[in-house]
Formats: C-alpha cells, sequence, structure tokens
C-alpha cells in the first residue's frame, strides 16, 4: 500500500489532535495507536507529536508529514478509483453484431438501454452477412450477434444459437414499381434487377459444411440469369430501389413499416415464403459472461412490445 496502516493513524492522530478520538474512528485500542506512533518517530527518527493539555499537537516534521501523507493519500485514493473505473469498461464493455434489420427493430433500443446501464463502457457495434459476423465471433473481435439460424454451419465452430423469434421474409419494391399491388408469379421476377443486400462473401464460405439449401434459393430467383447490385448499407439498398424498378431479394416482412417511411413495398407473390429462426450467436465459453447476459436479457426485453410485427 502507498499509505500504509501507521501512517494513516498518523493523520487521523493529528487531525484529531486526540489519541483516544483516533484509536475510536479506527476501532483500535489506545495503547495500539500510542506505540504505532512511536515506532513512526523512531523510524523517521524525529518527533512528530506533542502533549497537550487536551491531546497532541503536531510539531514542525509533523506538519510536514501531515501535509505529505494527506496528499499521498488522495493520489492513493484516486489511483483505486481510476482502477475500479478501467476494471470496470473491461468487465462491462460490449462488442456484439447484428444484421441491419434486427438493429433497427430492437437492438438500437437494447444498445441505448445498455449505455444508460453503463454510460463510462465502450461499446462496438458491428452490421452485416451473418457469415461475415460470425467470423468475427470465431476469431473474438466480437461477444455475440443476432442473426437468422444458418443452415448447414459446420458442427465443429463451437459456437451457440439461441433462438429469439421466427420469421418469413419478402421482396421489395419501390411504390409504384410495375410489379407492386398485385400478386406475381416468380417468373415475372427475371426482367428486373435485384438488389442483394449483406450478401455472402466467398472467404467465408468455409464456415458452411452444405451450400446447396443456398444454390437452391439462387436457382429459384434465376440469380445467374439476372442483373445484381449488392451493397452492405441499407440506405444505399434504399436509394438503389427507389431509383429504378430493381427488386430488393428476401427480406423480413417484419421491416415492411420501416421500408414505407422510404416508399418501399412489399410484393406479393405465389410462392409461399420460408419461416427461419432467428437469435443470437455466442461463443459456449463466453455464454454466462456478465455483460453477454445482460445484453441478452436487454434484447428479450424490448423484443417484446414488437412481437406482433414479427410476422
Amino acid at each position: 500500500m502507498i499509505v500504509d496502516k501507521i501512517l494513516r493513524q498518523f493523520i487521523e492522530v493529528a487531525m484529531f489532535k486526540n489519541v483516544s478520538h483516533a484509536a475510536n474512528k479506527l476501532c483500535l485500542s489506545q495503547p495500539t495507536v500510542t506505540h504505532n506512533m512511536k515506532k513512526l518517530e523512531e523510524s523517521l527518527g524525529v518527533q512528530l507529536l506533542e502533549r497537550t493539555s487536551t491531546g497532541v499537537k503536531t510539531t514542525e516534521y509533523g506538519d510536514l508529514l501531515l501535509e505529505q501523507a494527506q496528499m499521498m493519500q488522495r493520489i492513493y485514493e484516486n489511483t483505486l478509483t481510476k482502477l475500479a473505473f478501467i476494471k470496470a469498461r473491461q468487465v462491462q464493455s460490449l462488442r456484439m453484431g447484428t444484421g441491419h434489420a434486427w438493429w433497427h427493430l430492437f437492438i438500437r433500443d437494447s444498445f441505448t438501454a445498455y449505455r444508460t446501464l453503463h454510460p463510462t463502457v465502450n461499446i462496438h457495434i458491428d452490421q452485416g452477412n451473418h457469415l461475415r459476423l460470425m467470423d468475427l465471433l470465431l476469431g473474438g473481435d466480437i461477444d455475440l450477434f443476432v442473426g437468422h439460424e444458418i443452415q448447414g454451419l459446420n458442427s465443429k465452430a463451437g459456437i451457440s444459437f439461441v433462438p429469439l423469434f421466427s420469421v418469413t421474409d419478402s421482396l421489395f419494391v419501390r411504390q409504384g414499381h410495375p410489379l407492386s399491388n398485385r400478386v406475381i408469379e416468380p417468373v415475372e421476377l427475371q426482367d428486373y434487377p435485384c438488389v442483394e443486400l449483406t450478401p455472402d462473401e466467398g472467404r467465408f464460405q468455409h464456415m458452411m459444411e452444405d451450400m446447396q439449401p443456398k444454390r437452391q434459393a439462387r436457382n429459384r430467383m434465376h440469380l445467374e440469369e439476372r442483373v445484381i447490385w449488392s451493397t452492405n448499407s441499407m440506405m444505399a439498398a434504399v436509394d438503389m430501389i427507389n431509383e429504378s424498378d430493381a427488386v430488393m431479394l428476401s427480406y423480413p416482412l417484419c421491416m415492411a413499416d420501416f421500408f414505407s417511411h422510404h416508399k418501399i413495398v412489399p410484393l406479393q407473390t405465389t410462392q409461399p415464403s420460408t419461416r427461419y429462426n432467428v437469435g443470437f450467436y455466442l461463443m459456449r465459453e463466453k455464454r454466462d459472461t456478465a455483460h453477454v447476459v445482460q445484453m441478452q436479457e436487454l434484447m428479450q426485453q424490448h423484443l417484446e412490445p414488437i412481437r406482433h410485427l414479427l410476422v
């Protein structure tokens, strides 16, 4: 300790100007404090205290030691406060990932609640494709991420998936699009460019054991024969749709309200939509980590008011 116990006792004696009062505050016996003051004087080789009719007073040496000891005590206590602050930041700092849809629907509110609870901690939010987020999770760059359940994920990845809800996808176009306001056949989509938001990247394909479901879905859309505009930016995708006759591919129908503010509407097709699970992924060894558990609880809380939208 920078300020040891005997020096702390001296500060109390010098401030109270009374050994008994200082001993009471320190929960020590008077003989113990008196003995320690004599030990301190002997170790420094100077007289620090003089007896008076009402107690003790500090000598010139005692005044100097009191001034310096109080300064040391303030520095020490301030250091402890800073150490606790840094420790709290490290323990509670959060790094997480999310798809764009989930950020707008409930994670933004969960983030706001978390930063309100921990205003001094660092928080990093990564948005993007689920395979890219999985790569960040496996690399230790994020603590958890929210996305749809990855079919064909390599079972040796060492991660846990905790389902939160299930949704269906839709196709989206600008208001006034030639295909809007009626039920269409999938074949009618072939004449229009398509927009892919956060498409799969080839460098992350190694995490998939089975790519067949993805290939089959792309074949149904005849994507190999169509013009494709892709982006990892939600607002760029909105601009692409609004400024053309492009069709935004398979995106959660629960985002219809968000897109309506940008004059983008879902398409009605004769082909039924597949329902899939959405949840959060995390490394199994971090499942019980305090800050990860707390963020999971906040997400669950902020999901409740919007569950009616998750169709």
